[in-house]
């Protein structure tokens, strides 16, 4: 068993930078994270930053135009571009707290009591620490909906997900008209995708004022998205190459 006064679970910006903080005084610190594709966390790795890639590359994509299929090879190349972007933002971040002193596991922790983590990998346990602080930095997950089928079907992509296909989708439908809902709704159609949103509220975006809603809903609806509102989603079934909503 390993001592040291501080350990992290989860390598998250927070967590990160609590990590470079106690390991440039000096203090031993070990990071744990259970995959080596979520360094650095979420805004990296499944949001902020590769949507945002996606959304100026698929802007781009929309003004040149062209053929479904060359939009299609566009949307793979946009894809590509943001693995490589992240997989890079993610090394740079690895070695900037390898040189803080920090020290990096891969794997997933578990309490064995209040002061000690044992690190599982595969299912076998690899490391087991005694820390003096411990420090839960886990984050959060894309949230699915209690809809009955919707966990089966191979056709259900989370945001998460969803980015890494390199495939575009000939026709998405968004569950939920929010901010993020409304993001990937914009650049799927700027890259060709026929969209539909379906919200359970009549209200669009009611946090945000009536005039900009307006203009947020002629803009989505003028790039040839539909927009279902007061629409409850009831069952989600599959074919071998389609899913069917009942609503």
């Amino acid at each position: 068993m390993e001592k040291v006064k501080n350990l992290i679970i989860g390598f998250g910006k927070a967590g990160k930078t609590l990590a470079n903080i106690f390991a440039k005084k000096g203090e031993s610190t070990i990071l744990i994270e259970r995959s080596n594709l979520m360094y650095v966390g979420t805004c990296i790795n499944v949001a902020c930053i590769p949507s945002k890639t996606l959304e100026n590359l698929a802007r781009e994509s929309a003004h040149v135009g062209g053929s479904i299929n060359e939009k299609e090879a566009r949307y793979t190349e946009a894809i590509n571009k943001k693995k490589e972007l992240t997989a890079f933002l993610r090394q740079k971040k690895y070695e900037a707290a390898i040189a803080s002193g920090v020290k990096v596991v891969d794997g997933v922790a578990s309490f064995k009591d209040n002061k000690t983590i044992e690190v599982y990998k595969d299912g076998a346990l690899i490391a087991e620490f005694n820390a003096e602080r411990i420090v839960i930095d886990t984050g959060s997950r894309p949230f699915i909906p209690n809809v009955e089928g919707i966990k089966e079907s191979k056709f259900v992509y989370t945001s998460e997900t969803l980015m890494e296909e390199d495939k575009l989708p000939k026709e998405l439908l968004v569950m939920g008209g929010g901010y993020i809902g409304l993001e990937f709704a914009s650049y799927y159609a700027n890259f060709g995708s026929k969209v539909t949103i379906i919200q359970d509220s009549n209200d669009f975006i009611p946090k945000e004022d009536a005039e900009i809603a307006e203009l947020v809903y002629a803009s989505m609806t003028n790039k040839g998205i539909r927009i279902l509102k007061n629409t409850k989603i009831l069952k989600v079934s599959s074919s071998e190459d389609k899913v069917f909503l009942n609503v």
